[in-house]
């Protein structure tokens, strides 16, 4: 009776694990889709829009290596690139992770795009921030151009 008890128990306790861990929610899908949310409001060239993704004091580093800081900066050297009829960008998530507090997170993955007739790719990483109404915004933002071959 002791050992078919004790089977018992181990069995409830692995289905209850696995019921756990199959029903668990994917922390990073939320973080991706604010990622791609992003992606495509500079696909579709609106700055506000594209603005409303970067944190107030965010930091961006732009493929030259230049540094800018906060929003004001930042909007000012998107809004040139936006307002450039052969500038176009894409770029897709690879991989992404949030903090165990759910607080901070980041995404990386590749881009690529053009400029009048030339064409640029490479890597970015960005860590975000999840602010108090619950959004992700970017707090730091860096892209390294592909190694031309």
């Amino acid at each position: 009776m002791r050992k078919l008890t004790g089977t018992a128990l181990v069995m409830a306790v692995a289905t209850l694990l696995a019921a756990n861990l199959a029903g668990a929610p994917d922390k990073t899908a939320e973080l991706k889709k604010a990622d791609q949310d992003w992606a495509k409001a500079t696909a579709g060239r609106n700055i506000d829009k594209f603005m409303s993704f970067i944190g107030d004091d965010a930091y961006m580093c732009d493929l030259t290596g230049k540094w800018m800081h906060g929003k004001g900066t930042i909007k000012a050297d998107w809004t040139k690139a936006l307002a450039d009829p052969t500038f176009k960008l894409t770029w897709t998530v690879e991989s992404a992770d949030v903090s165990s507090d759910g607080g901070m997170g980041y995404t990386r993955g590749s881009f690529q795009g053009s400029q009048g007739a030339k064409p640029f790719s490479g890597s970015y990483a960005t860590v975000w921030k999840k602010h108090k109404d619950g959004k992700w915004r970017v707090a730091v933002d860096i892209a390294s151009m592909a190694t031309q071959q």
